[in-house]
């Protein structure tokens, strides 16, 4: 048994085993709620980073006419049929954005410049700074001048019924965002804008091996948050491992 003496010395002993324990504890919930601030605070801040950045998406308005981009920004749609042309790219360019006159009609003037990037290398311009669009929402007037094969991107808020009727098909007809129009003669279009007034998929030729399919692949309106999105993810992963480690000690 022990004597007095031996016993308070292990009672001391055990006694500072224990703070020394909770205070490991505490140290260490105390830094997983500074790990939480740290990666709360970096989320809130790339949150709101995309609206300050030069990616973010932007609009340019003259008047009451608003076209859903601004001066450098560069779009790009992607052919996915036929087979021989899969992997073409025709990359948009908005050079220049002003006010004109276009058939005697005050109008927000677009210009562009478009080439295509061929799949075996090589690129072709088809368009150098060449007049795009011409609108006006109050007058619901709108032109379109120099593209391939259709609209690429349209004013907003996007009026479909418009572009449809500026097309000149024989017919056409709207489901949702999709506008179906029959030029004749075998040939029809299937185009769908967004809300933003891009085109996300147009369907050229009215079917058959010859059919042209072109779908939006790369710019601020088909990624919204662009490379953003991969810093959320490598965030997420870091944080996710790191608080793993720490449970498992």
């Amino acid at each position: 048994m022990l004597n007095l003496n031996t016993r308070k010395k292990y009672f001391k002993f055990n006694l500072i085993q224990k703070c020394y324990f909770i205070y490991e504890i505490e140290f260490k919930v105390s830094k997983l709620k500074n790990v939480k601030k740290v990666i709360i605070g970096l989320f809130i801040i790339l949150l709101f980073l995309p609206f300050f950045s030069p990616n973010a998406i932007s609009a340019t308005t003259i008047g009451d006419t608003t076209f859903p981009a601004d001066v450098g920004k560069k779009y790009t749609w992607k052919a996915i049929l036929p087979a021989e042309i899969k992997g073409t790219k025709l990359t948009y360019t908005i050079e220049s954005i002003d006010q004109g006159v276009h058939n005697s009609i005050d109008a927000l003037m677009v210009y562009c410049t478009i080439i295509a990037y061929l799949p075996k290398g090589g690129s072709l311009i088809i368009e150098n700074n060449s007049l795009y669009l011409a609108a006006n929402n109050t007058q619901n007037y709108l032109a379109f001048l120099n593209y391939v094969w259709g609209p690429v991107i349209i004013p907003t808020p996007i009026n479909l019924t418009l572009v449809a009727e500026t097309l000149s098909a024989e017919n056409y007809s709207i489901v949702d965002n999709t506008i179906f129009l029959t030029y004749g003669i075998g040939y029809s279009e299937e185009i769908t804008f967004n809300n933003k007034g891009f085109l996300t998929e147009g369907i050229y030729g009215g079917g058959g091996a010859s059919e042209m399919r072109f779908v939006l692949a790369t710019g601020e309106a088909a990624i919204p948050f662009g490379n953003y999105f991969l810093v959320f993810m490598v965030i997420g992963v870091v944080a996710l491992v790191y608080l793993k480690k720490q449970k498992i000690k």
